[in-house]
């Protein structure tokens, strides 16, 4: 319903959307102000107002639609509800419920003639500059809304807008916020480093049968044996029907010849670009290369390095800016351009090849066209052997018998991990998305039929669980090397905290930092000035947290990225961040504006939710989304 209102009606509600938008990933926090409500018809109700299960059925309906367009596929309630969209959709529904209650609160009101009136004039709503009815029962039909409830529907929007629009535009960011914020981003650091090389270290005297036995006992969950689980598989996908699509070579040649021009191959230039700071500086350029200079070493007279000019074998879709993108498929092989005032900088070009686009012969692409038939063919069939499946289940028949049936791929999956590693630590499943099938096998019962799983690639697997084996304790003599391993670990991790906290003391005494990368048996690396979100070779990103923490000539230390070793490092040099441009102070200040509004919205929500009080009945909502029909 949202992506609906945002096509049919921006005009409207403009900048609610935005505010909306804002609610949607501000108000996760409703779990602080809900009752634990189970009883009564509506399925939340915050303060006096209902939120009722057919208006959730309507919103999650809409998203979920929404959300399939966008993945290319049906996703199911039960993959809905693995992503949370179940809860974000009513938390939305919450959040605007209180708003309009606070809007009750104040006594906010809009008549039915000033709704008509918006609607009227609303331009989402106008066909050559005049109100066009049909479009506005287009948008009901879309919304599966009757007359009266698009009126409500806009009367609340237009409440809710009243106080958000003054909420959001009430919102300043301070200059010294931005200043600060730019400050933080873009300040780099010099860091030098070295990592602790354990096998330096006293070796560990070998360890006693009790010392082992005491570490098993207190470390016994990690001694013990996998949960496995039989499943039999039958698994339907696009690229096994695919196989036994009835193509013939004469309709693989008929669809060539109707599509033969989605074939084409592009042409592609060899390009090169030299970009300027502004036109007079492009100009001149120009004009050196027009009196003899070559083009590239005019790019390195102006700041551009050889590789950043070379854009490579392009074709005219891969450009981003439309102009540079025409002038360049505009030029002769060995040209230069003229003054390219482009939509994001200005440039000189070069092209040095042009490799001509063509239609390829039928020869070239029968393959590509018989598996495009083949693929129309299987995703036609898809539905019908879906539906062969389900019958087979509906009768009671085991999936191996169905498989049979129809001639589709079984599988029987013995003792599998939830890692999909059977008894001989190979893999259990070798099918696309056998992680996904494995996890279904593993949410199921005995005896109880699971949901499909959809294929990625298109398809279903259907999943049975045959027998289940689970977690036991592995005794001490199977396990002693493995305890063995565990205690070395340990003891080796210790022994380095212990070493790196005397190597630290050292520094901090005044002992060179080289000599004492030597005694730890490493070697000391500085890096290039550095920002925060940078992680350089041999500094983890715990590290660089902690560099970004300390004054200049002050010593950290971290685990290394495997666990196994400690690195050290000193805070060499911090430098500021350069000055922002006019632009980028601009979009930093729009950045902290959206961020500022969100926490605004945030804030007023769950004081409203507070205020009001919210209860879930949760039942209901299980009911609902079909939660309560998922196995435990």
């Amino acid at each position: 319903m949202l992506e609906s209102l945002k096509k049919w009606a921006s005009g409207w509600v403009a900048f609610f959307m935005i505010a909306l938008l804002i609610l949607s990933f501000a108000i996760w926090g409703i779990a602080d102000y809900i009752t634990g409500g189970g009883g009564g018809n509506a399925l939340a109700t915050v303060g006096g107002k209902e939120i009722t299960s057919q208006e959730f059925q309507r919103e999650f309906g809409n998203e979920l639609n929404q959300l399939s367009r966008q993945a290319g596929q049906r996703i199911t309630y039960e993959q809905a509800r693995a992503v949370g969209l179940d809860s974000r959709v009513l938390s939305q529904m919450i959040g605007s419920t209180a708003v309009e209650a606070h809007a009750d609160d104040l006594d906010l009101a809009l008549s039915d003639a000033t709704i008509a009136a918006g609607l009227a004039s609303d331009p989402n709503f106008q066909s050559g500059g005049k109100f066009d009815r049909s479009l506005v029962a287009r948008l009901q039909q879309e919304l599966g809304l009757s007359e009266r409830g698009l009126f409500e529907l806009r009367r609340k929007d237009e409440l809710r807008n009243q106080i958000t629009t003054a909420l959001l535009r009430s919102t300043v960011v301070p200059d010294s916020m931005v200043e600060a914020l730019s400050q933080w981003r873009g300040e780099t650091r010099v860091i030098s480093h070295f990592t602790i090389a354990p096998d330096k270290l006293a070796a560990l005297p070998e360890p006693t049968d009790e010392e082992l036995k005491k570490t098993y006992e207190d470390n016994k969950s990690r001694f013990m044996t996998e949960p496995r689980r039989d499943l039999a598989v039958l698994h339907l996908s696009v690229t096994d029907l695919k196989k036994k699509a009835p193509i013939t070579d004469e309709e693989v040649r008929k669809a060539y010849e109707q599509t033969k021009e989605s074939y084409e191959v592009a042409e592609k230039r060899q390009i090169e670009q030299i970009p300027f700071k502004d036109k007079a500086a492009a100009e001149k350029a120009l004009a050196a290369i027009k009196g003899g200079e070559d083009f590239m070493a005019v790019a390195k007279a102006n700041g551009v390095q050889e590789s950043d000019a070379r854009l490579g074998l392009m074709q005219k879709s891969g450009f981003i800016d439309k102009k540079i993108a025409d002038a360049a498929f505009k030029l002769a092989k060995d040209e230069v351009s003229g003054v390219v005032d482009g939509a994001f900088t200005t440039v000189l070009l070069r092209v040095t090849s042009i490799e001509p686009g063509k239609v390829p012969a039928f020869e070239e692409v029968k393959d590509k066209v018989r598996d495009q038939l083949e693929t129309e063919w299987a995703n036609s069939q898809l539905q019908d052997f879906y539906g062969k499946v389900e019958d087979g289940r509906a009768e009671g028949k085991p999936l191996k018998a169905i498989a049979a049936d129809i001639d589709i791929p079984f599988f029987e999956v013995n003792g599998v991990t939830r890692g999909n590693v059977d008894l001989n630590e190979q893999p259990g499943l070798t099918v696309p998305d056998a992680s996904a099938i494995i996890a279904q096998g593993f949410r199921g019962q005995i005896g109880l039929e699971g949901e499909p799983v959809e294929l990625a690639a298109g398809g279903y697997a259907w999943v049975d669980v045959k027998t289940i084996t689970e977690s036991a304790q592995r005794a001490f003599e199977e396990v002693k090397d493995d305890v063995k391993r565990f205690w070395t670990d340990e003891k080796t991790r210790t022994k380095v905290i212990d070493e790196t906290n005397k190597f630290i003391a050292s520094l901090k005494s005044g002992t060179d930092f080289a000599k004492v990368a030597e005694e730890a048996g490493g070697t000391v690396q500085t890096t290039a000035a550095v920002g925060r979100t940078t992680i350089p070779d041999g500094l983890s990103q715990n590290a660089m947290a902690q560099a970004f923490t300390l004054k200049t000539g002050e010593y950290g230390n971290a685990e290394t990225a495997d666990g196994k070793s400690r690195t050290i490092f000193r805070v060499d040099e911090i430098k500021k961040a350069p000055e922002l441009s006019v632009e980028m102070k601009q979009q930093l200040h729009d950045e902290l504006l959206q961020q500022l509004r969100t926490d605004s919205i945030a804030a007023y929500v769950a004081a409203l939710q507070k205020r009001y009080g919210v209860d879930i009945n949760q039942a209901l909502l299980r009911r609902v989304t079909g939660a309560d029909q998922t196995n435990p």
